[in-house]
């Protein structure tokens, strides 16, 4: 049932009439549109994106900032803003890096999000172990989806997706974020993870 506050006035309205209309506010203003029945397909697609969108945000989540309630902005934090177009979030940006290398023309590719996974399994000893370890101390956690892509993601993994993310950017013009993270050392991955908090 729509409420209505003033109904000849047309103060403002919110909530639904039947199965036709849905009143709410929107940046202050009210608005009205047609009411559509939400679907949730929980189709192998959208698991895949919603699989490649959760990692990429918990590693957004572990940058810290001055809105996360530090003192000062960690150096990656501060590269991001740095790097991002006008009238883009630092973390749209970065997040935008690490998916356009997920699609072709503009459609997302779950083979190239399955050979992301590969690239990093496949990385040398000593960095995979790196990623593992650096991702553990920013307080990742493995994670897997029920449906899409239902294999074990590791927080090393979702750690790489930041690099590449980073790269993709190119938030920086030097080491690490000029190497492609599939050519990074042990100490590449350090740095990244330090500048996760650090200035």
């Amino acid at each position: 049932m729509a409420k209505v506050d003033g109904p000849l006035m047309s103060l403002g309205a919110s909530g639904k009439v039947g199965d036709a209309l849905v009143f709410f506010a929107w940046k202050g203003t009210n608005v009205v549109r047609r009411w559509l029945k939400p679907t949730q397909p929980n189709s192998v697609l959208q698991g895949y994106v919603r699989a490649a969108m959760y990692a990429i945000g918990k590693v957004i989540s572990k940058i810290q900032s001055i809105s996360g309630g530090d003192p000062v902005d960690s150096a990656l934090y501060s590269l991001n803003t740095a790097a991002a177009p006008s009238g883009v979030n630092w973390n749209a940006f970065f997040a935008q890096g690490f998916l356009n290398l997920l699609q072709t023309a503009g459609a997302f590719q779950t083979a190239l999000f399955s050979s992301k996974i590969a690239a990093y399994s496949a990385l040398g000893t000593a960095v995979l172990t790196a990623f593992k370890t650096n991702a553990t101390a920013l307080g990742l956690a493995d994670f897997a989806f029920d449906y899409g892509y239902t294999t074990n993601i590791e927080a090393g993994c979702q750690l790489y997706f930041g690099a590449l993310a980073a790269y993709e950017n190119g938030i920086a013009a030097s080491a690490p974020y000029n190497v492609d993270p599939n050519s990074w050392a042990a100490s590449d991955v350090d740095s990244f993870k330090t500048d996760f908090v650090a200035v």
